[in-house]
């Protein structure tokens, strides 16, 4: 599942305006809750691309799968890590944590059944095993064309309940950029990849 989709589903599920639930630091948390299980994938992208000047066909087909890119994206998907620091935030009474938690473990399980080729060991460090979902995101081996256009107008569905639940300029204006993607992602990957 494309990140912003994550942003999305955590927001819709776990972001509330005003200072409900503690407000901006809260739904700071959910945001950063969504992103950090991705994070070492976009570190490696750019570092790659902009720094090591790698074309973006041997980013995808070598660098992802090499180290230590393999094991930070491990950590940063790891169910057992979030599940834990779930379990501490509640148990030290950390709502802005735990807020966090429940976002990055969303972000997995909405990541679970939609990776074939490139999925991710959850389980880690427990153990390096993979789901191999039969469904994938993007690979049109794996019904991704299909699979893609139901991400496409799920995330605009989520868009429309967030625009009607927040009211602020900077949040519409990030609300518009995420429907953007949803169109300039599929072009971009298309143009480079062909």
């Amino acid at each position: 599942m494309n990140t912003p989709t994550h942003l999305l589903i955590s927001s819709v599920i776990l972001a509330r305006p005003g200072d409900e639930r503690g407000g901006k630091r809260w739904n700071m948390a959910v945001i950063a809750g969504a992103l950090v299980p991705d994070a070492a994938i976009f570190v490696m992208f750019l570092w790659t691309r902009l720094i090591e000047g790698a074309s973006e066909l041997e980013v995808w087909s070598t660098v992802y799968w090499s180290e230590p890119w393999q094991s930070l994206v491990a950590i940063g998907n790891s169910l057992p890590i979030y599940a834990a620091l779930l379990g501490l935030a509640v148990v030290s009474r950390r709502p802005v944590v735990v807020a966090f938690a429940v976002s990055a473990l969303l972000h997995l399980a909405f990541d679970f059944p939609f990776h074939h080729d490139d999925a991710h060991p959850h389980f880690w460090p427990f153990s390096d095993w993979r789901f191999i979902s039969p469904v994938s995101y993007w690979d049109p081996e794996y019904f991704g064309t299909l699979v893609s256009l139901a991400e496409a107008t799920a995330a605009l569905a989520l868009i429309a309940v967030l625009w009607r639940r927040f009211s602020g300029r900077l949040v519409r204006a990030a609300l518009l950029m995420a429907g953007v993607s949803y169109i300039a992602v599929p072009l971009y990957f298309n143009l480079m990849l062909g």
